[in-house]
């Protein structure tokens, strides 16, 4: 080990300069090999003195450090250096006392991202063949015959025999969803039907209400229990459920099936159950439960339609062995059958042992069969190489949303710890605590993590990089839609809708027009999905400007006035109101006032008229089964405004990123487009224009206008917080004065060329003043006409010059050249014998600009957000003053080029003319 931390600390001391070069990797690992050091016989003292030699070295030696200079420093500071000896003495006591405290911080730093304590990565182990087991622990074996008619328990199979620790592997908020979190106190103040931030017990899963929740444990009756524990499974939540968590465990902890076998518990299979929101009406005893389902994710050829199958015949606790493919199961519980497994023997060997390809990380399509279609309809995601730049490189799923050992984030690193890392949704909130645990584009494009190209950004000003998300930039567009309004107060009866509560959903697209999205998942399908490409709106959230999708909600409430939040009915019952209006008109005959305003097929409600219409027929529904709506009242919910009538509402509270406070906003975090394709590589016009793609594109403020029902639109600033001036303004900056800026740059250049020219000419007598200063005029016009005649023809000049981008990404150092020539002809001043001189008013106007310049560009550098108008502001001013400098220059040598000088005997022809 000793040897091995001086080999470490050489591989330091041998590269140029003590620094490691970008890309460049430790012969020997990474960080940690240099933290190993440590912990190897080498003692501390010794590698604080080697690393302080190191760094003395680097300072010192082969530097051309005069001590002279190092004495007026150190007097200024107050000290006395006498002579080489002390100040040698000092620099080394400061480097070993720099050097201790680096190996200090590196030493926690590695320590960080190892974890607590020092245990390595522990390595990958193959599954071998093993017993399968059910629920009671006892051995299945189908070719000896013993329990061969059994469904095999995923907790006793592979928990029970301590190969895996089953209990922390199910604490993961993929198995809990939700489950015994806390609901965060902004969403108990909106949802009163919330009891979990998660995907049980939570908001929707559907972007926007109605949407089926789950009922509390505790209810005084029949009417208002929507969802039941048992119903989550077969209301469609339990296709991309795992098990375990809520599927294994009631709100109590106690497992469904043993607690209900109990005869002390008076729970009845199929019974009322005192109105119990985890037991009523369930069957527990018959169905069993579904534990947490290890194969699910771990076996690439897991079939989830056939174990899904199972969970819809309430055969729970034998759907993990038909999805695993062990065998078949006849019979179904909600048929009253008593299923029966037949195990396929192809997957066992002589001794009976199961046979199958376990996986340690799970495929690209394990995570897309739960979370494919849902990103469609939230996201737009594709998840596919055609549209996004690192499932085109190869990178996996897990990659980026690492757990257990693999993770970096230590709030999720752990061995078989499965809480995997997360990003921060909007629109997400189960587990905020774990919030960024995930592999960000930081992650690796700082790093170089799998082969990523290190993003430098060099050319862009920091303060971009402060404000402005990476997949802002890095996703210019996306190809497939996702819908964008949700209407839940009308009827979809459009074609391969399936029949429900998805007819409840009116969708529209981010074009605002009317979208069949179930229609187009079950005709074309996920691999098939059309490509409808469109600009992500932009939001802020938490600081930083991010891409998108506001949606937009429309669905009839109940509102207890003094109560805090709205709940929300049945989605069940509101289906029956429409089923029986559909049926027989006369029922419910107010809806008929519900009309398709727009024209595209599909009614919506906008006018007065309808949203009294629509809770009229509500209230008298709700009336109608025995909802009690003492106290309460049915209103019509759009965006932040609640209805009470058609012509009275209040506005609620929502965040600067939020369309409306009860519909989700998703964030687009894949489907990444290339660097060379993403916002900025055309310059600073891709954004900063009259008509640009980030500040004017339209972005949907409201679903229906109140009269024709045409969606309302407005420009992308005015969400972001940018007044229409300051978007102007910077517009007016980057598409008019600097191209202004950049044209009189090109005159200068060749002013000054020309000029230069004609100083040698004179100097070699190859010309007399006055040709001299006639050729430079035809040359100067010849010049400009030229000049002229290129920008006329689209992307010449970039091609004969320099693009855009890159005159935009040199600002700072083509400033700094127009300042420098600036200065030089403001001190320029007439002296006896010379005429290159700058008359006095010009020179005045050029320490004005070069002054105010100045203050703009120290401006730039303030970033006080009482100060932020003024920073804008600054920008624009510090370009204007480069402008006129760089035109008061253009004048003054201007002048220059008329000027001749009489020759001189002795001196060929003429003198040259001073620049």
């Amino acid at each position: 080990m000793k040897e091995h931390s001086e080999e470490v600390i050489a591989q330091f001391d041998n590269l140029p300069h003590g620094r490691r070069a970008v890309g460049e990797p430790l012969k020997n690992g990474n960080i940690s090999a240099v933290a190993n050091a440590r912990h190897s016989r080498l003692p501390a003292r010794a590698t604080v003195a080697k690393v302080s030699n190191l760094l003395y070295r680097r300072l010192l030696v082969g530097r051309a450090w005069s001590l002279e200079a190092l004495r007026r420093v150190c007097s200024f500071c107050g000290l006395e250096i006498r002579d080489t000896a002390d100040w040698k003495s000092a620099l080394q006591a400061g480097c070993r006392m720099l050097s201790g405290l680096g190996l200090l911080v590196t030493f926690a730093s590695a320590g960080a991202v190892l974890g607590a304590g020092d245990t390595p990565k522990p390595p990958v182990r193959v599954c071998p063949p093993y017993q399968l087991k059910d629920e009671q622990g006892n051995v299945i074996n189908p070719v000896k015959g013993i329990n061969a008619t059994t469904p095999y328990s995923p907790r006793q199979t592979c928990g029970a025999a301590g190969c895996h620790d089953y209990d922390k592997v199910t604490q993961g908020y993929h198995f809990m969803q939700g489950k015994g979190e806390a609901v965060p106190a902004d969403m108990a103040a909106r949802y009163q039907w919330v009891t979990s931030p998660g995907n049980y017990g939570g908001t929707w899963c559907s972007p926007a209400p109605l949407y089926r929740y789950l009922a509390p444990k505790t209810n005084a009756s029949a009417v208002t229990i929507d969802m039941t524990s048992a119903t989550f499974i077969t209301a469609g939540c339990g296709n991309c459920h795992p098990g375990g968590g809520p599927l294994e465990f009631d709100r109590n902890g106690k497992r469904y099936d043993i607690w209900m076998r109990d005869p002390a518990n008076g729970l009845t299979p199929g019974g009322d159950n005192r109105f119990d929101g985890d037991y009523y009406k369930a069957r527990w005893t018959e169905t069993g439960v579904v534990e947490a389902d290890c194969l699910l994710c771990h076996l690439p050829e897991y079939d989830m339609k056939k174990r899904n199958d199972q969970l819809a015949k309430l055969n729970f606790r034998w759907a993990a062995t038909v999805g695993a493919g062990f065998g078949q199961v006849t019979g179904a519980v909600a048929s009253n059958q008593v299923p029966q497994v037949t195990y396929d023997l192809g997957h066992f060997d002589a001794a009976g042992n199961v046979k199958v390809r376990v996986v340690a990380q799970p495929r690209n399509e394990t995570c897309l069969a739960c979370h494919a279609q849902p990103g469609w309809k939230k996201r737009g995601a594709d998840y596919r190489a055609r549209t996004d730049v690192h499932f085109r490189a190869g990178l996996r799923c897990v990659d980026c949303h690492p757990a257990g050992s693999n993770a970096d984030d230590l709030r999720i690193h752990g061995q078989e710890v499965h809480q995997f890392g997360k990003g921060d949704d909007p629109g997400g909130r189960v587990r905020d605590d774990l919030d960024n645990t995930v592999r960000d584009c930081t992650s690796c494009h700082t790093t170089g993590r799998f082969g990523a190209p290190v993003a430098t950004h060099l050319w862009l000003p920091p303060l971009h990089l402060e404000k402005i998300a990476c997949q802002t930039c890095h996703t210019p567009e996306k190809q497939v839609m996702p819908i964008q309004v949700q209407a839940s107060d009308v009827f979809n009866t459009d074609a391969w809708i399936d029949p429900g509560g998805k007819q409840l959903w009116t969708f529209y697209g981010v074009d605002g027009a009317y979208r069949n999205h179930y229609g187009l998942l079950k005709v074309m399908g996920y691999d098939d999905k059309p490509t409808e490409t469109f600009r992500p709106v932009l939001a802020r959230y938490k600081g930083k400007i991010y891409p998108v999708n506001r949606i937009h909600s429309a669905w009839p409430g109940i509102e207890t006035p003094g109560k805090p939040g709205l709940m929300q009915p049945r989605p069940p019952d509101i289906v029956a109101m429409w089923k029986a209006h559909l049926a027989d008109t006369n029922q419910y005959a107010e809806l008929t006032r519900i009309k398709d305003d727009n024209g595209d097929g599909r009614p919506e409600i906008n006018r007065p008229e309808e949203i009294d219409a629509l809770i009229a027929a509500t209230t008298r529904h709700l009336k109608s089964l025995g909802y009690d709506l003492e106290g309460k009242r049915v209103v019509w919910v759009s965006n932040e405004r609640v209805y009470s009538s058609g012509t009275e509402f209040r506005a609620l509270a929502k965040t600067e990123w939020e369309a409306s406070p009860y519909a989700n906003v998703h964030k687009y975090n894949h489907d990444i487009a290339p660097a060379r394709a993403a916002l900025g590589s055309g310059g600073c016009v891709d954004c900063h224009s009259f008509n640009s793609r980030f500040f004017d594109q339209p972005v949907l403020l409201a679903a229906f206008s109140p009269g024709d029902a045409r969606p309302v639109w407005g420009p992308n600033y005015t969400i972001l917080g940018y007044s229409t001036d300051s978007v102007r303004l910077g517009a007016f900056r980057e598409a008019t004065l600097k191209p202004i800026l950049y044209g009189l740059l090109a005159l200068l250049a060749g002013l000054l060329v020309i000029l230069g020219l004609r100083n040698v000419a004179l100097r070699h007598g190859v010309v007399t003043p006055q040709t001299a200063v006639a050729l430079s005029w035809l040359a100067f016009v010849g010049m400009v006409v030229g000049g002229l005649l290129v920008v006329r023809t689209h992307g010449l000049a970039e091609y004969m010059t320099a693009r855009r981008f890159t005159l935009d990404a040199a600002h700072f150092w083509i400033g700094i050249g127009i300042l420098l020539l600036g200065l030089v002809l403001a001190l320029q001043r007439r002296n006896k014998g010379t005429v290159a001189a700058t008359p006095a008013p010009l020179a005045g106007a050029l320490w004005v600009l070069l002054l105010w310049t100045g203050v703009c560009g120290a401006s730039m550098l303030v970033k006080f957000d009482w100060l932020a108008t003024v920073t804008r502001l600054a920008y624009t001013g510090f370009d204007l003053g480069l402008t006129l400098v760089a035109l008061v220059s253009i004048v003054t040598l201007l002048l220059r080029l008329a000027v001749t000088v009489p020759a001189e005997p002795g001196i060929g022809k003429g003198q040259p003319l001073e620049t």
